[in-house]
């Protein structure tokens, strides 16, 4: 009897699941409110009625499942499966979740760092399948990251690998929120770009985004620069070389066969890849940069849970063979 895996991408918002096979074909997917208001235990048993929820929709008995993954925001240790800290989920401090979850639907639980189980599905089935060195940034309210090396992802000593945001672009740039200054995801980041037109309208740049409210957007600037707005057009291009500068030292540092962009912000397409992809060629070698290909991500919603299921299979694997 062919094995599947349970998916779950933990938000602190929604709740995402999936039944996937191990060719990573999704079979059932489902998205839920988190619910963090209903407390800790309250959104424990969301996360173990939809591992049920969506084995029963995908036809499946409950014999047909062999894991499940769950792809989390961290700090974690993925080795015990604990989330150390997870600030939109209050209250989860140290917590067990692998065993919490495993207690809950039954099923052997194994934990991964959000960001990661998305580069590792984008590795697995996805724009980097086939690659042996890709690394995925994804671009949203933060920046996040992944790297995956030989089909595995790149955890580092202490689980703390590939904070790809916080990569510093300017010495003596502006405080991150990480605490340092001059990280990527301080300028980069849809919070960075919309604080930059801010910050320009304000000191009296001339601009069509100069009467938008507290509800600008990144995609507004974005939208303002195709309709020609100079200051949307310039926070753009500056938007584009520091993440440039960014990836251009990524390349530098692993040689990668692939870089690919997740989230929002790649839904403006050549208006940002065209500009990145020249600064990149600025800040690093030659070959690294002609070998490295720049892409958006190609699963979109379903590639965390995907991610996570891959990491539940390459788990049961390893234990396996220990």
């Amino acid at each position: 009897m062919d094995k599947h895996y349970v998916g779950i991408d933990l938000g602190g918002t929604n709740i995402k699941g999936g039944v996937v096979t191990a060719s990573g074909e999704v079979l059932h997917f489902e998205s839920i409110e988190t619910e963090v208001e209903g407390g800790r235990d309250h959104v424990l048993d969301r996360i173990g009625m939809l591992a049920g929820k969506v084995r029963d929709a995908a036809g499946l008995q409950p014999e047909q499942i062999a894991a499940v993954g769950i792809g989390s925001p961290g700090p974690l240790d993925t080795k015990r499966g604990i989330i150390h800290e997870a600030p939109n989920l209050p209250g989860w401090i140290n917590l067990p979740l692998a065993d919490e979850v495993r207690r809950r639907c039954g099923y052997p639980t194994f934990l991964e760092n959000d960001a990661n189980s998305a580069a590792l599905a984008e590795a697995h089935v996805g724009a980097g399948k086939g690659t042996q060195c890709m690394i995925m940034l994804t671009l949203g309210t933060g920046i996040g990251g992944g790297i995956v090396l030989g089909g595995r992802v790149w955890h580092g000593a202490d689980d703390i690998a590939a904070e790809l945001g916080h990569v510093s672009v300017k010495y003596d740039g502006i405080p991150c929120n990480c605490g340092s200054i001059g990280c990527v995801e301080a300028y980069a980041s849809a919070t960075g770009v919309v604080r930059r037109a801010r910050q320009a309208i304000e000191q009296g740049a001339d601009s069509s985004l100069a009467g938008a409210d507290d509800s600008l957007t990144c995609e507004q600037v974005f939208r303002a620069a195709a309709a020609g707005d100079r200051l949307a057009q310039q926070v753009v291009d500056d938007t584009a070389a520091y993440l440039g500068t960014a990836i251009g030292s990524l390349i530098n540092i692993f040689n990668p066969d692939m870089i690919v962009l997740f989230g929002g912000m790649t839904n403006a397409g050549d208006q940002l890849l065209v500009p990145l992809r020249h600064e990149v060629r600025k800040r690093s070698f030659k070959i690294g940069a002609d070998r490295c290909k720049i892409v958006c991500s190609r699963l979109g919603a379903e590639a965390g849970v995907i991610g996570a299921a891959v990491t539940a299979m390459q788990a049961l694997q390893e234990q396996r063979e220990a």
